[in-house]
């Protein structure tokens, strides 16, 4: 019995006193069904007494995982994403804090795809001495900086959740990467709602939304 009462009281007893100077483990759900959907988990550590933390998350998507892409002619797509973000939790109760701080958000979709491309032409729009069937690949590439609001909710069991919220920018650019063939000859890549062309790029704002599902990591100790 008085083992079973101190096994309870390392687990049952989570509050924000007692877990703000632990590490946790977190999942992004959302993610999974954005156009450039990946598998994304983070890691939140505290800084120095715990009214600050870092947050590093990192995702990835190969094309299989898309539920966007059901076309068998569709380009294989590869997503990495990088978001850094701040934490300064300017409000506290027992079982929830509330914070502010800026975010950073590094993207990189891959497109690889075969397509036709013009040889020996005389000038940008040809005429061309012949066609050639060659693998192109067409990189879009995103940063963007937030400023995010969020409230992270603590269970007596160790589970975080958190939702959030941000606004702010995010730059857009595309790069093509195929040896031997100029910019200018590769083709427009279809990427759900836009067309990808080499070179082209964009300033637009931008804003975020969703929830982290997390454990707490250590064992409980009041401080």
């Amino acid at each position: 019995m008085a083992l079973f009462c101190s096994v309870g009281s390392v687990f049952a007893q989570f509050d924000v006193e007692s877990s703000k100077r632990h590490v946790i483990i977190k999942y992004s759900p959302l993610p999974m069904f954005d156009f450039d959907n990946t598998i994304q988990f983070g890691v939140e550590v505290p800084l120095g007494r715990g009214n600050f933390s870092l947050q590093q998350d990192l995702g990835y998507g190969p094309s299989g995982m898309s539920s966007w892409q059901q076309d068998d002619n569709d380009p294989d797509k590869r997503t990495f994403k990088s978001r850094t973000h701040l934490h300064w939790y300017v409000m506290e109760r027992r079982r929830m804090r509330a914070y502010v701080g800026p975010e950073v958000l590094f993207k990189k979709v891959v497109f690889r795809e075969s397509q036709w491309v013009g040889r020996d032409c005389s000038g940008r729009f040809g005429p061309c001495s012949f066609l050639q069937n060659q693998n192109v690949r067409v990189d879009k590439n995103v940063v963007a900086a937030h400023v995010r609001f969020g409230w992270q909710f603590i269970t007596p069991s160790r589970f975080t959740f958190d939702v959030f919220t941000g606004i702010g920018f995010r730059h857009v650019f595309v790069t093509s990467h195929s040896p031997g063939i100029p910019d200018s000859e590769v083709q427009g890549i279809d990427d759900t709602w836009e067309i990808l062309r080499p070179n082209e790029s964009d300033l637009i704002p931008s804003a975020v939304l969703g929830f982290h599902l997390g454990i707490i990591l250590g064992k409980f100790r009041r401080e």
